[in-house]
This record gives structure tokens, sequence and C-alpha cells, in this order.
């Protein structure tokens, strides 16, 4: 196992909402598809494997959170993610609990 994908798995974490939405700031968030693996879209991610990211987003399953998202998210802070930064994005995931 790579050490950033046994990185990511230990680094993985469930955040809610109230402490990702300082991240809209600077437009760092990315909207990982629930059907991904944050894991490996985070080790995609970090090691640039363009083809792979670039598939992900023409198919919607990566994307920027839209202006309804964002404004649906205020109404329910405590909402859960994934959470996984790789740097300069913070990867965030809608929880499969929620």
């Amino acid at each position: 196992m790579s050490e950033d994908r046994e990185r990511f798995e230990k680094d993985l974490a469930e955040v809610d909402w109230r402490s990702l939405r300082i991240h809209t700031q600077r437009d760092a968030l990315i909207l990982v598809d629930v059907q991904l693996d944050m894991v490996e879209v985070a080790c995609r991610v970090t090691v640039d494997a363009a083809k792979e990211v670039g598939d992900w987003i023409e198919n919607g399953l990566i994307v920027k959170p839209t202006a309804e998202q964002l404004a649906s998210w205020e109404t329910e802070l405590d909402k859960p993610f994934l959470m996984l930064i790789a740097a300069p994005y913070i990867l965030i995931q809608e929880a499969q609990n929620a």
C-alpha cells in the first residue's frame, strides 16, 4: 500500500458542514460523488492523474458545490460529510448515514 493511500485512509474524517463552510471563502471545496471512493480520489488528485480526474469531472462525479447546495447546507449546519485534504483542495462527500 502506498504511503499516500495509508495517510489518506488514516486522515479520512467525518465532519459537519459547520466545520467545512470556512473553506468556501477560498473556493477549495470539491464535492465527490458517493459512488467514488474518497481515498482513491484523493490519491489520484495528488499524483495529478489528469485523465482519470478529467473523466470524473466530465461525468459530474467530482464538482464544485453549487450555490443551491451551499445554501441548503447552511440550513443544516450539522449535516455530516466525509473529508480529506488533497492540497490545495478539500474533498468532501456527503456521509452515507445522513
